[in-house]
């Protein structure tokens, strides 16, 4: 397995900057979220959760609120990166794997600090962070598409209909 590129900015989104590559056998759900203003286009981010974890935050609340609250403090998803009204799932199947680097996320503003610099909402007020997170190359750094992967990945299904169905999604 060879290592694939990440940005700076992902880099920075592991606690420490510590983070290692991988490849995640299946049979196994990943799951991302994205905003709903997207479409289809959410689809292409490189950072992705287990489903595991997702399913332990829908045994836990009972809205959409919740779980967008959940996944904002988890995994440190500043609120200009968007609404996570839509969930996209990666099924990768038994026999084969993808590539992946994992680390723990680090804390993040509730509001990233180009939002900050160019104006916007001002806080000092952070997401925790500390769960896992998979960047999986999805798109390469140039966002061309990987074929195989884009094959992996169904969705979206909206946030509120994935709190109303958690058992048919995860």
């Amino acid at each position: 397995m060879s290592p694939f590129d990440i940005s700076v900015q992902e880099a920075d989104s592991f606690e420490g900057r510590f983070f290692r590559f991988t490849e995640i056998a299946g049979p196994i759900r990943l799951v991302r979220f994205s905003d709903s203003g997207r479409g289809a286009n959410g689809r292409l981010g490189r950072f992705w959760l287990y489903g595991s974890e997702v399913a332990e935050i829908l045994s836990a609340g009972p809205s959409g609120k919740h779980l967008v609250k959940a996944v904002s403090q988890r995994w440190a998803v500043c609120d200009d990166w968007g609404d996570k009204g839509l969930a996209w799932f990666m099924d990768v199947p038994k026999n084969h794997a993808v590539q992946a680097c994992w680390g723990a996320t680090k804390f993040q503003p509730k509001v990233s600090g180009a939002e900050q610099d160019r104006g916007g909402r001002q806080t000092r007020r952070s997401y925790a962070g500390g769960s896992i997170q998979l960047i999986i190359p999805v798109t390469d750094t140039g966002r061309a598409p990987d074929p195989f992967l884009l094959s992996l990945i169904a969705g979206p299904v909206t946030t509120d209909k994935l709190v109303t169905a958690p058992r048919r999604y995860i």
